[in-house]
């Protein structure tokens, strides 16, 4: 597969949407979350399914650009044919499941099925869905910081620390530590990967250097990640998920309505009947919950509830 060799030096969108059609086909593969339980019981499985995801990629022959492990669900940003993203989707559950399997949960990927991977067509649409993935986890779980969750190739991109982190190749590895890494007798593990803190280092098998590529700059990149929360509705609604908003976006958002649907500052400036306008703009239009409505809107909690039961 051809490489496109990326710098994070500023780029205009021209060359942009070239180095986008240079690199095709890109896909987006999500499974649907779990209705009840969970994937992962702690760290030290999810530590065991970047290696598998590492393995698979090579196997496979697919690029990874973004993922993110979740506690209930997967989400992969691939460059490849989409035989080859089926592949690698395949090799990676096969060995997720043979590992769950010797450790007593046999059929915790049963309800996920195969899926499908979603083609991205635009480097709009890429740049929309790397940005869904990595804010994944930090708009789902309070306690996580969207460039500090370890499960997530968030961390990846415009980060000059990386080439601080203290990394040891895979291929000094005795054979013991290689089969208590990959939890098996006789998986390879592919050339080039490393460790950081006895762990797989996800910069050694994400090409975070063509998704940094891919923006104009870290400015453009950040821009997307914090403040295109439309194109972040857009996208959980085209996966079937339920947008989430953190509260300081959906506060940007009350601002930005006060002032162009009405003429003022803040909510506080409102009438009551504004405010309930206000308030179904929010839930509708961008998903929020009704206790973040109270508290964008200065309603009251009760209020709230009986408007949205």
């Amino acid at each position: 597969m051809k490489q496109i060799a990326g710098t994070p030096s500023r780029r205009n969108e021209w060359e942009l949407e070239r180095l986008f059609r240079e690199g095709e086909p890109f896909f987006h593969l999500h499974t649907e979350p779990l209705k009840t339980g969970v994937i992962f019981m702690n760290d030290e499985e999810r530590a065991v399914a970047l290696v598998y995801v590492a393995i698979a990629a090579v196997m496979a022959g697919v690029e990874i650009l973004a993922y993110t492990l979740m506690s209930n669900h997967f989400h992969f940003i691939l460059r490849g044919e989409e035989a080859r993203c089926k592949d690698f989707y395949a090799r990676f559950s096969t060995l997720l499941a043979l590992y769950f399997s010797r450790h007593g949960r046999p059929r915790v990927l049963d309800p996920i099925g195969d899926p499908t991977p979603t083609p991205i067509t635009s480097l709009k649409q890429l740049r929309d869905e790397i940005a869904y993935v990595i804010r994944n986890p930090f708009v789902v779980r309070k306690d996580v910081h969207l460039f500090a969750y370890p499960w997530c190739s968030g961390f990846l991109y415009f980060n000059p620390m990386l080439s601080m982190f203290e990394q040891r190749s895979a291929a000094s590895l005795t054979l013991r530590e290689r089969r208590a890494l990959t939890h098996s007798r006789d998986l390879a593990l592919p050339e080039g990967l490393t460790l950081v803190g006895g762990q797989v280092f996800p910069g050694s098998f994400v090409n975070y250097h063509l998704v940094e590529s891919l923006f104009t700059d870290c400015r453009q990149f950040l821009f997307w990640v914090f403040k295109n929360v439309e194109a972040q509705v857009e996208t959980a609604l085209r996966f079937g998920e339920r947008p989430t908003l953190t509260d300081d976006e959906l506060i940007s958002i009350t601002f930005r309505i006060c002032k162009e649907d009405f003429g003022v500052k803040s909510a506080s400036w409102l009438t009551e009947q504004q405010k309930n306008n206000l308030a179904k703009r929010l839930k509708y239009d961008y998903y929020a919950s009704n206790g973040q409505i109270s508290r964008c809107t200065g309603l009251q909690p009760r209020i709230v509830d009986e408007m949205f039961p």
